[in-house]
């Protein structure tokens, strides 16, 4: 064996990841003729070789991807708008939405802050589903029918 080279149990400089300095390590594993792990002999933490003079990688920053959820999203959407519009147009008087309102399926309700809505059905006892120009919301409703 030559002085020159290293082996597992051998004593090297590397950049310790937890000390954050350069310190003395111990070789723990070898990679053919490359070190692959360390141990600090400070801090005896172990961790992939990092040669002193090796130069700080530089990180670019992530080019954000497009989101396939949001064409999904807003193909949703546009078909909930449009059966909203076809099942709320025809109703000439809409039902004044009250919590204590008993309420059927395919009623149409107008709410203070929601706006017009087509209950689509009834969740659970007193909780009706209705679909909004938005969104599908669960209602309380009175008894139900």
């Amino acid at each position: 064996m030559t002085e020159n080279q290293i082996q597992a149990g051998s004593s090297v400089e590397s950049l310790c990841k937890k000390c954050k300095t350069v310190t003395d390590h111990h070789v723990v594993v070898m990679a053919g003729e490359k070190i692959a792990k360390v141990e600090c002999k400070v801090c005896n933490a172990r961790h992939a070789f990092v040669s002193p003079k090796a130069e700080p990688k530089v990180k670019t920053p992530a080019v954000p991807r497009p989101k396939k959820a949001a064409l999904a999203s807003t193909k949703q959407a546009l078909a909930l708008a449009e059966h909203w519009e076809k099942m709320v147009t025809p109703c000439s008087k809409p039902l004044t939405y009250t919590m204590e309102r008993r309420l059927q399926v395919g009623d149409v309700i107008d709410h203070p802050t929601f706006g017009l809505g087509y209950v689509q059905k009834f969740m659970k006892p007193c909780t009706a589903e209705v679909q909004f120009k938005d969104a599908v919301r669960n209602m309380r409703c009175g008894a139900c029918k």
